[in-house]
């Protein structure tokens, strides 16, 4: 089973704290006693120090000091001098020597009825010791001084404390035992209760702890999840300034790098996608032109094929050969203008055309396009309105404008049925005009006005308008009035449709509207 880290850590320090724990008790158990003991004992030699300053110093006139000595630790202190009693902590400064038990007999009952048995009675150690030092006996030390544990007959423990003041002169300090393991005990019951509370101290402390040190890495585990899933919108916001922080701070930047890195990828992939896209629509569109061209030429060149074949029979008459080469002649000059129209619109997509710019009025170019298309209109019995001002002064080439809007008048001619109405109008803008060619008939489909701009595109005749010539004119337009740096489109009207582009007006007339603009404001 995996653990979490948290559950590590959490586990880890209620095991040590455990640990901890049954390490102190372990102590408790087995040092403190002897510990504390020895605590005693070295207490016990302090003791006897300061009784054998106070002694030497002041004699018999310290004897208050050392009874306050003895109340304070509460044990019996005894001085023997050359064999003497020179001080008891005792009342009256006595001691109460016990006489000889030697021999006394006690009766002790026993479960098994009164059994006599000889029981020897001995006095403290301390009282003898004291006794052999009064008789003039020295006691046997291994040093200055010595301190033994004993135990009376009747089950009395006492600490015992010999020390040599000076040559003949000895300090005896005999304390209870039985207060030092009542004070053991109690420390021992403290010490156990102090332990269990800290042991669930350290449980709670150690479940919160490591809930608090496992958050901010489940917040940078989150952002790295985050990262793996190329998400980069979470970040870290934690005040830390540790190597968990800048961990933190590291993640934030390397997941800023990786945004950018990725947002240029994609950017960079977009722009490769788009040139892809492109490269197979110039490829689309070229086979779409060669097929295009082919079909083009194919109908020409099959009918001179044809007629040129024909004028081999001698047999036709000079009428007849004599419109076989006008048929030849006509295809020819289709194929031709076909042809130049092919070169001009590769000049103009490749960039290599120019244009002239020059002012002129725009007027009179419509008057010679009306004048050139004047015979069509009347055969084709099309009314013709011609909603033009009187003066047009415009800035551009005025071959190429009159291209264009022979281009539109000539589609718009092909595609309006008798009796319809085509009408060429002129609106005036701030810098500009805006020229409409509208012709009243069938409008075009949404899907194919977008189309209607490439080289060789005609609407389908399922769709009931059919555009006629190479289908060359329209991407034509496009193509010169880009040049011109102007715009162009078309849109259906109520009953038809309108094309248009727009042209610049001239410098002369910008500047006199311009004057005229900021003598109103003035």
């Amino acid at each position: 089973m995996r653990l979490s880290i948290r559950k590590k850590i959490c586990l880890a320090l209620v095991g040590f704290s455990f640990f901890c724990a049954i390490t102190l008790a372990l102590i408790i158990v087995v040092g403190f006693n002897p510990f504390y003991y020895q605590f005693k004992k070295n207490s016990m030699i302090a003791v006897g120090q300061d009784v054998k300053t106070v002694y030497e110093k002041s004699g018999s006139d310290g004897f208050d000091d050392i009874d306050q000595i003895s109340q304070e630790i509460g044990a019996d202190i005894f001085i023997i001098d050359h064999g003497k009693l020179a001080y008891s902590s005792r009342p009256d400064r006595r001691v109460m020597m016990p006489p000889p038990m030697h021999g006394k007999r006690d009766m002790v009952e026993t479960p098994d009825g009164r059994v006599e048995k000889e029981i020897h009675m001995q006095p403290p150690r301390h009282i003898r010791e004291m006794m052999e030092m009064l008789q003039g006996h020295e006691p046997k030390l291994k040093g200055n001084n010595e301190v033994q544990f004993y135990e009376t007959q009747n089950h009395i423990k006492l600490l015992d404390l010999i020390y040599r003041i000076q040559d003949h002169t000895y300090l005896i300090v005999s304390q209870p035992i039985a207060p030092i393991e009542e004070s053991v005990e109690i420390a021992k019951q403290f010490v156990v209760i102090c332990g269990i509370l800290w042991f669930v101290v350290a449980v709670l402390g150690a479940f919160f702890f490591s809930r608090e040190l496992t958050r901010p890495l489940l917040k940078l585990k989150k952002l790295a999840q985050g990262m793996t899933a190329l998400d980069f919108s979470h970040k870290w916001d934690g005040k830390s300034h540790d190597e968990i922080g800048q961990l933190g701070n590291s993640l934030n930047a390397l997941s800023y790098q990786l945004d950018t890195a990725l947002s240029d990828l994609k950017k960079t992939n977009k722009e490769l996608q788009k040139q892809l896209d492109k490269a197979n629509e110039v490829e689309h569109m070229r086979k779409q032109f060669i097929s295009a061209v082919s079909h083009e030429l194919k109908t020409p060149l099959a009918i001179i094929q044809g007629y040129a074949e024909g004028l081999d029979d001698l047999a036709f008459d000079d009428e007849t050969r004599n419109r076989y080469c006008r048929v030849i002649r006509s295809e020819t000059e289709k194929m031709d203008r076909l042809v130049m129209d092919l070169l001009n619109l590769s000049r103009l997509e490749t960039g290599s055309f120019r244009i002239e710019k020059t002012d002129f009025d725009f007027a009179a170019l419509a008057e010679e396009t009306k004048e050139r298309f004047s015979g069509t209109i009347a055969e084709k019995k099309i009314h013709m309105q011609w909603d033009l001002p009187d003066e047009m002064l415009v800035n551009g080439d005025p071959e190429r404008m009159d291209q264009i809007l022979n281009n539109y008048v000539s589609n718009a001619i092909d595609y309006t049925e008798a009796e319809k109405t085509i009408r060429i109008s002129a609106e005036e803008n701030q810098d500009t005009y805006t020229i409409s060619v509208y012709n009243q008939g069938i409008q075009i489909a949404p899907e194919d006005q977008g189309r209607l701009w490439q080289a060789f595109f005609k609407v389908d005749s399922a769709r009931t308008r059919t555009f006629g010539g190479h289908g060359l004119g329209l991407s034509i337009v496009a193509a010169l009035v880009k040049l011109h740096e102007q715009h162009y489109g078309m849109y259906n009207a109520a009953d038809g449709v309108v094309f248009w582009f727009t042209i610049a007006k001239a410098a002369v007339l910008h500047e006199k509207n311009s004057e005229q603009t900021e003598r109103k404001q003035d």
